[in-house]
């Protein structure tokens, strides 16, 4: 289980959106859009199910306790 993301538009963070959601079922989720408060910018973003990806923290490579985004090498 991971938490949905989106990019906050005005930073080029990445932010939660509330929404938890294995991979593959967001993957054949129904295209949908969606609004979330970012609470860097302090706005609420407009996004499409398209604009998001799924974040499930999974060990770093080589190293023992370290945590990265599986989306980190596709960034």
């Amino acid at each position: 289980m991971g938490m949905v993301m989106i990019r906050c538009p005005d930073t080029g963070c990445a932010i939660p959106t509330g929404i938890k959601m294995d991979r593959e079922r967001f993957r054949s989720s129904a295209v949908f859009f969606s609004r979330t408060y970012c609470r860097i910018c302090s706005t609420t973003h407009e996004w499409f199910a398209k604009d998001a990806w799924v974040y499930e923290s999974v060990p770093a490579k080589g190293k023992s306790g370290g945590w990265r985004s599986p989306r980190a090498d596709a960034a």
